[in-house]
């Protein structure tokens, strides 16, 4: 076998050197369509969920294109043009980190999409997808400057002046990435979470990047915050430690109501709900003596905040219409208002009666 490699090598060798040229074409050609063939036949023979073959269905491309490349590297190795060499070499080669970049990010994030939840790092995976992105990047940019012989030197001796400037310049980054380290080292939202913003806004977490995190609200509009100022703020999570939430509906009866029968209706209007889960079981309390009704609370719990608003609407009809067929009022407040002009007739009378009479 090594016989027969060292013959081949001396034939070409002896060739011109265009015909070495075609000849190391036509060879790289046929191995890239060998290597994609192989690798198709191998996707196919397997499940798409198996780990080679999700490693293959993402390199197989990079390692395609790669043959090619390295045809073409050959080639320019052969020729040696005296003015295009340095530029057709370093060309060639920086395609090929480019590529192999891509491809190993490609390979790196499809790994962290397909964790599963009991994986200890499912939760951050997020940020470990950028954090793998960001050090793919700069391999790759540090592999391009060697590729094109650029002297860090010159740089180096003022990193300490630049990384002040950068540093200075990138404040509000640096909060931001620190700030999504600190919120998955607490564990304090994760995607898919139902939060509620010190700023009012609520809404499901769908991404978490290095600098910000999205949230959808209700009304579909997304909202990006930036990962410091929610390291500063309070943010509740309505999602944790369980999807589920108690609602709570304040209602006011009438003073002659009885608080018994109230109680069996409030019931009866949970039972009859569906978005309202029977486990845990619901609540309804005598809360307090208002000023113009008894005060009772509808306590029940829905599956997710999301459908608290859908949830409170058909609570309240539903109470409203089994109030009305029980002929129980919900009351509200009344006032009743005097007016001075009375009041200043009724003493300017008194004081004119008890004034002495010029007669006397």
């Amino acid at each position: 076998m090594q016989a027969l490699v060292v013959g081949v090598v001396e034939s070409v060798q002896a060739l011109s050197v265009w015909r070495q040229v075609a000849v190391v074409i036509l060879s790289a050609a046929a191995l890239a369509t060998a290597v994609e063939i192989v690798a198709r036949w191998w996707l196919n023979r397997r499940s798409p969920d198996d780990t080679l073959s999700i490693v293959f269905e993402i390199l197989h491309v990079p390692l395609y294109l790669s043959v090619i490349l390295g045809g073409a590297y050959t080639v320019v190795q052969l020729l040696q043009p005296p003015r295009l060499g340095f530029l057709l070499e370093g060309a060639t080669l920086s395609v090929l980190v480019i590529l192999w970049a891509w491809g190993i990010r490609r390979l790196g994030a499809e790994w962290f999409v397909r964790l599963d939840r009991t994986n200890p790092v499912y939760d951050i995976a997020p940020v470990l997808k950028n954090l793998w992105t960001a050090t793919i990047v700069a391999v790759a940019a540090g592999l391009l400057l060697a590729v094109w012989e650029v002297d860090l030197t010159p740089l180096l001796a003022s990193a300490g002046l630049f990384g002040i400037i950068i540093g200075f310049a990138a404040r509000d980054a640096i909060a931001n990435f620190v700030g999504g380290i600190a919120l998955f080292v607490d564990d304090t939202y994760k995607p898919g979470d139902f939060v509620v913003l010190e700023s009012g806004d609520k809404g499901t977490v769908i991404d978490i990047s290095l600098r910000s995190t999205t949230i959808l609200t209700r009304d579909r509009v997304m909202v990006t915050v930036p990962n410091a100022v929610l390291n500063s703020t309070q943010v509740i999570n309505e999602s944790s430690p369980q999807r589920y939430k108690r609602m709570r509906v304040p209602v006011g009866v009438e003073y002659g109501a009885d608080p018994e029968r109230v109680e069996e209706i409030f019931y009866e209007v949970l039972d009859a709900e569906s978005d309202v889960m029977s486990s845990p079981p619901t609540e309804v309390r005598f809360v307090e003596f208002g000023d113009s009704a008894l005060q009772f609370e509808l306590r029940g719990y829905i599956p997710h905040s999301t459908r608290e608003s859908r949830a409170r609407h058909a609570v309240n009809k539903r109470i409203h219409r089994r109030l009305a067929e029980e002929g129980i009022e919900i009351p509200y407040p009344q006032r009743t208002l005097t007016y001075g002009d009375d009041d200043d007739k009724e003493s300017q009378q008194l004081e004119d009666a008890e004034l002495p009479s010029n007669d006397e």
